[in-house]
This record gives C-alpha cells, sequence and structure tokens, in this order.
C-alpha cells in the first residue's frame, strides 16, 4: 500500500488524488464516447462539473442537518469537506437530480448520453478501488489466502482490487459490445447489472460490512435490488423492440 504519495518536499495522499483522476478519466472517456454516439462531449464535462458540485453539497448539507446539535454553537463548523462528515448515498442522489435537470434543460437524450457515461464510470471505478487499496480504505476481511495483504498485523481479502477487478470486467464487456446498440442506454444498463452483480458477490469479503433486518447485508440487499432494476430495463426493452 502507498497512502502517501512524496513529490519532492511535497506529500500527497494517494487516495484522493487516485479519486481526483479517476472523475477526470471517466470525463474524458465518456466525452470521447459522446462523441462516437453523436453527442457533443461538453454535454458530459458540463453534467459532470455540475453534478460533482451538487453532490458534494448535498452530502455536507444532509450529513450537518442530520447532526445540527453538533453545529448549531458554531455554524462555520459546517463549512468543512472532510470525507468523514458527508453523506455520500444522498450526495448522490442529489448528483443524479441535478444532472437530469440539466440534460432535461439541454434536451439531451437520456439514453445516448447514459451510454455516453457507461464506459467512463467503469474506467472510474477501476482507477478509484486502485486508489482505495493503495490508501487503506475500504478494509477487506481477514483471509490466509495466498494474495492477501497485511494490514494492521492482520491478513486480508484486497477487497478494493476485487472491485476493480469487476470494473476491468466491466469495461472488456462494454468495449466487445461497443458496436452493438439494439436501444438507446443498453450499454449502461447492461454494465449496471455486471455492476450490481459484483457488488452482491464481493461484500462477504468485506470486513464488518453494515447489516439491516435479520442478518442482511445492507449492500448486497440495494446491490440485488439494482441488478434486478436493471434486468428489467433491459427486458422490457428488448421486449418492446421484438414486439416493435
Amino acid at each position: 500500500m502507498l497512502p502517501i504519495l512524496s513529490v519532492g518536499p511535497l506529500a500527497i495522499p494517494t487516495y484522493p488524488l487516485l479519486l481526483l483522476l479517476a472523475f477526470w478519466a471517466g470525463l474524458w472517456l465518456a466525452a470521447y464516447r459522446a462523441r462516437q454516439v453523436g453527442l457533443d462531449g461538453d454535454y458530459v464535462y458540463n453534467a459532470g462539473l455540475y453534478g460533482l458540485l451538487a453532490g458534494v453539497i448535498g452530502a455536507r448539507l444532509w450529513f450537518v442537518f442530520n447532526h445540527w446539535n453538533n453545529y448549531v454553537g458554531d455554524l462555520s463548523q459546517a463549512l468543512s469537506l472532510s470525507r468523514n462528515a458527508l453523506a455520500p448515498l444522498e450526495g448522490m442522489v442529489v448528483a443524479g437530480l441535478v444532472v437530469l435537470i440539466y440534460l432535461q434543460r439541454q434536451r439531451v437524450p437520456l439514453g445516448l448520453f447514459l451510454d455516453a457515461l457507461a464506459p467512463g464510470l467503469a474506467l472510474a471505478f477501476v482507477i478509484g478501488h486502485i486508489g482505495a487499496f493503495l490508501g487503506g480504505e475500504g478494509i477487506g476481511a481477514a483471509a490466509a489466502l495466498p494474495w492477501a495483504v497485511e494490514l494492521s498485523g492482520t491478513t486480508r481479502h484486497p477487497i478494493q482490487l476485487y472491485e476493480a477487478g469487476v470494473g476491468l470486467i466491466m469495461l472488456g464487456v462494454w468495449y466487445l459490445n461497443r458496436a452493438w446498440r439494439p436501444w438507446p442506454g443498453v450499454h449502461f444498463w447492461l454494465l449496471a447489472a455486471l455492476y450490481s452483480l459484483g457488488r452482491l458477490l464481493l461484500e462477504v469479503f468485506r470486513a464488518q460490512p453494515e447489516l439491516i433486518g435479520p442478518g442482511f447485508l445492507a449492500v448486497q440487499v440495494a446491490a440485488l435490488a439494482a441488478l434486478v432494476v436493471s434486468l428489467t430495463v433491459m427486458a422490457y426493452n428488448f421486449t418492446r423492440g421484438v414486439r416493435g
């Protein structure tokens, strides 16, 4: 692992650096693909920037509202952007809504945009999870395997690399099927199904996963729901195409 990257006198945290690289690399690939499917790549860059700003602000505001008693005495603390003081899921919801509003106002076809976005998301997943591995984020469960990595005196599953592998599979599937476009949005929903399946299978290798209800893994429940939605959308569109 390499949590800190030393460049001369600078000490740069590896994980945030790789997250930034993942964001821009994903945007670049999505914009490149957008031009191939007949969209202006600027729509991708604009949507990405609006989504990023809205997501960060939304994640921070949601966290502050849910922990209001911690900030009421000193509201200046609400401006902190510490990763431990954000609500990531709520931030993603806000980001998605803002992007949808932007696309609607610009009259950008949603299906084409999603197809352009698909490979960019897969690339971002790969880079981001490699960054998580180097930074020691997202600890895996204890394991006695040849490829296990040592962390704090315990050998563990390199869960971040497993997830990066899922991203590579997504990229490979997209590349092999990039010319196959039976209906707008097919690539996005195909990769969404693959990612959901990957999370469903890999969550058991994570250390201390969050549980809900009678022992269900929270991420697995969400991944199963996302997988069902993705497959339902694909089945509906393929059935509609056959009937048409």
